[in-house]
């Protein structure tokens, strides 16, 4: 491995580092009542280090989300144009409850975390309208919504983005194994059998 290789890999190992200490701590003890130096300390790092992987407390919980809004707005690209959103949104959608699928343990206690702090159900929510608002922006771009209103537009990206959370939740919230995949199957064919958008 070249010496790049190894420099990154010690920095993702740090990053996954503050990562599960702010998880731990703030699951512990609450989001509130825990500093960025108590997150930095726990990994034997600074707080001087601990910024240069995440912005604040609250990017510690949200930054991977930021990683899959990332990832669906290039799936959406990867399409054509004859595609319709509601396709194009299903198959990105599913692409992103794959990388969930091993993932439940840190879902479940980030959820849990997000649920019990005001501030952050708060800008969750708020996080979530934005991310829905570029999601937008870019099929209309794309011109794959062709001549569909904008109220049929932010409605399509609106099912799909609460179809999976509400697959997620439901999973996470099982005591079971669970399986994410029937999950995500069950709702879109739900939801595909009342929208029947399949074509812009």
């Amino acid at each position: 491995m070249t010496v790049a290789g190894l420099r990154e890999r010690k920095k993702e190992k740090t990053r996954e580092a503050l990562f599960r200490s702010a998880l731990r701590q703030f699951a512990k003890r609450g989001f509130d009542h825990v500093t960025v130096e108590e997150i930095a300390a726990a990994c034997d790092v600074s707080p001087r280090t601990f910024f240069r992987y995440f912005a604040s407390k609250e990017d510690v919980l949200f930054a991977e989300g930021d990683g899959h809004r990332i990832r669906l707005l290039a799936s959406l690209a990867e399409h054509g144009p004859e595609v319709s959103p509601f396709q194009a949104l299903e198959s990105a959608m599913r692409m992103i409850a794959a990388d969930h699928a091993e993932q439940r343990d840190v879902l479940r206690a980030r959820h849990r975390i997000v649920r019990s702090t005001p501030s952050l159900r708060t800008r969750a929510a708020e996080r979530h309208q934005c991310w829905e608002g570029e999601v937008v922006e870019q099929l209309r771009a794309s011109g794959r919504a062709g001549q569909m209103s904008d109220l049929e537009l932010r409605f399509v990206v609106a099912a799909t983005t609460t179809a999976l959370r509400v697959a997620v939740e439901s999973w996470i919230a099982d005591d079971a194994s669970g399986d994410l995949d029937a999950l995500v199957d069950a709702v879109f064919e739900r939801l595909s059998d009342g929208l029947s958008l399949s074509s812009p």
